[in-house]
């Protein structure tokens, strides 16, 4: 009975809801219907699964930085040369009787050694004759003495007995001198080269080159120094001079070995090149005949300046001159450095902050690409994660 009462009012009671709700704007309920679906779906939906992406390394090969005095060796070339070579010349003219044993092309003879002697006999007979001329003027010159003691004559006549007497003896010493020059004898140890004369051959007196004579015990290495390698030795401590040399001749297959020290420096810049003219002095064993020649081609080793406490790296290491990378906790650090020198394909740095590379740290030897993009400014810290590859 309660019951059939209740559900009239009930009844009546959705009517009035149901009328209120039509007096609603439809935008209103658009609304809110948009944001019961939207809240619907945001308390049932699935949570995203996280995916952690694991860092990249890159791997690297390093080499252990420590600081050293470095001494690189400079590779150069040369030229032989000797300090003496003289042409052969007769003083007097006439022809060749005799011919010395050892005077032909790439002889080697000895100082004193008789090379050529001229026919003697036109000078054999000036000596004789002119000897003559100075025993009568002897006997002259002792006359006029004895009667100026006597008073017989005058002091000038005596005088002039002994000029004639002093000239003839000058006369006579000419022709023995051209005696003495009718043979030719080697002036020094040497090679004879350029052979001109021969049995037979009539000369004439320093007109006709007869050959040369070549020093082989005295040679000297020419070579040449840039400007900036000639600066570089005076800052050093040693000297130029005294420096040694390690020189190498290629002959066929052999190379023949030779130690030099720099003698001396040309006076003057080579006009072509702008650099300097060095001359070093080559050790040849006393003794010993020596196959190197004047006009040899020669490979040389000379130490260069000292570099004190650099790292040396492989030219590899460095990046635009600038910097390089070091492997700190399994990340790259940039380090800027400055470049002293070169010691073939080492390349001799120090960190413009002494601070930055110690002995022992880990400098990268090859090339990225990613480092150089990631390193385009200072900012990035973080670094780029590697491993080591030895």
């Amino acid at each position: 009975m309660v019951s059939n009462q209740r559900n009239p009012s009930v009844s009546r009671l959705m009517k009035e809801y149901i009328k209120k709700i039509k007096r609603v704007n439809p935008t209103v309920l658009l609304l809110l219907a948009t944001f019961l679906v939207i809240s619907l779906l945001r308390a049932t939906k699935d949570e995203p699964e996280v995916l952690v992406i694991p860092e990249k390394s890159w791997p690297v090969s390093v080499i252990e930085a420590q600081y050293s005095d470095v001494q690189p060796t400079l590779s150069l070339f040369g030229e032989v040369i000797t300090s003496r070579r003289s042409e052969l010349r007769s003083l007097v003219g006439g022809q060749v009787v005799q011919v010395g044993e050892n005077f032909k092309e790439g002889a080697v003879v000895e100082k004193g050694e008789l090379l050529l002697r001229i026919d003697d006999f036109e000078y054999k007979n000036a000596v004789i004759e002119e000897s003559a001329k100075l025993q009568v003027m002897n006997r002259d010159f002792d006359r006029a003495d004895e009667l100026f003691k006597q008073g017989n004559i005058s002091e000038q006549f005596r005088d002039n007995a002994l000029l004639e007497k002093t000239k003839q003896e000058l006369v006579l010493s000419e022709v023995e001198k051209d005696l003495r020059d009718t043979e030719l004898f080697a002036p020094f140890d040497g090679v004879i080269n350029d052979v001109q004369a021969t049995l037979g051959k009539q000369v004439s007196t320093f007109n006709d080159k007869i050959g040369e004579i070549i020093d082989i015990k005295n040679m000297e290495v020419r070579f040449s120094l840039s400007k900036a390698q000639y600066g570089r030795l005076l800052e050093d401590t040693d000297k130029i001079l005294g420096r040694k040399i390690e020189m190498s001749w290629t002959v066929g297959k052999r190379d023949l070995v030779f130690n030099a020290s720099v003698s001396r420096v040309g006076a003057e810049i080579t006009s072509n090149t702008g650099g300097v003219n060095i001359f070093a002095n080559i050790v040849i064993n006393s003794g010993e005949e020596s196959p190197l020649r004047p006009g040899a081609f020669v490979r040389l080793k000379m130490p260069d300046k000292t570099y004190e406490s650099v790292v040396s790296i492989p030219e590899t290491a460095v990046y635009e001159d600038k910097y390089i990378f070091i492997v700190n906790d399994q990340r790259l650090k940039k380090i800027m450095i400055e470049i002293l020198g070169y010691d073939q394909s080492k390349v001799l740095v120090k960190p413009l902050d002494d601070s930055k590379i110690k002995n022992g740290d880990y400098v990268v030897v090859n090339q990225l690409r990613e480092a150089c993009l990631l390193y385009t400014s200072d900012a990035a810290d973080e670094g780029l994660g590697v491993d080591l590859g030895g």
